[in-house]
């Protein structure tokens, strides 16, 4: 089952596209949300739940790294955002994706325990964010297998964002997925992303940079 994951809403602008796009193609995805936007945009929060996505807890407002925060405000940050989850009616959250994929060991493994939810990354990132254009050259790559976090499996964890290009994105990937035999579904209990130990950065226990940043980076320095 490939997930379907969307990070940084709900927004205006994207959110309800994104929506209208699944909905036309009754495939189910997983937002994980700010707390603070979710309070902003209830009626977005609502209609995930209706249409039978999950919703699940990004951050609350700033998308610092876990390795920036202390216990007590990674505590904050979470206990805020599930609350107002609740509020607005959502079944209760079993997942947690830290900003940037940042995971702190032990700190984060705690926090996440003593709320009941479980820490994810993803397997295989878009990342959507790095050009305004991005859903052709996204769609290249994951053709091309041109990153080793940019395959396509029946079991991915497919890390987007709440960002304009995400419908058209959404298609091709949905046109592959049915090309392989993909079925899209929710995120399990026990997907291929889950944080099993350790410290993560941009959702790797390598700490590499992600979307070839890493080779930029070197050509740069030399």
């Amino acid at each position: 089952m490939v997930a379907l994951t969307f990070d940084d809403g709900p927004n205006a602008t994207a959110t309800p596209a994104i929506l209208d796009a699944l909905a036309a193609r009754h495939v189910p995805a997983t937002f994980f949300v700010f707390g603070e936007r979710a309070g902003e945009h209830p009626d977005l929060i609502a209609r995930m739940v209706a249409d039978g996505h999950d919703v699940q807890p990004h951050c609350w407002a700033s998308h610092a790294s876990h390795h920036e925060m202390s216990r007590a405000e990674l505590d904050d940050d979470i206990a805020r955002t599930l609350g107002v989850l609740e509020r607005l009616g959502c079944p209760r959250p079993r997942f947690w994706r830290p900003p940037n994929g940042d995971i702190r060991y032990p700190q984060s493994y705690d926090v996440a325990a003593v709320h009941g939810v479980r820490l994810v990354t993803w397997t295989l990132q878009t990342c959507d964010w790095k050009d305004e254009r991005a859903a052709d050259r996204i769609l290249r790559e994951i053709d091309d297998e041109a990153r080793e976090d940019v395959a396509l499996r029946a079991d991915s964890v497919v890390l987007m964002h709440d960002l304009p290009e995400a419908p058209r994105l959404l298609e091709g990937l949905l046109e592959r997925m049915d090309a392989r035999g993909y079925e899209p579904g929710l995120l399990a209990p026990d997907n291929a992303a889950i944080a099993r130990g350790g410290d993560y950065r941009f959702g790797r226990q390598d700490g590499r940079l992600p979307c070839g940043l890493e080779q930029e980076r070197r050509l740069l320095v030399c």
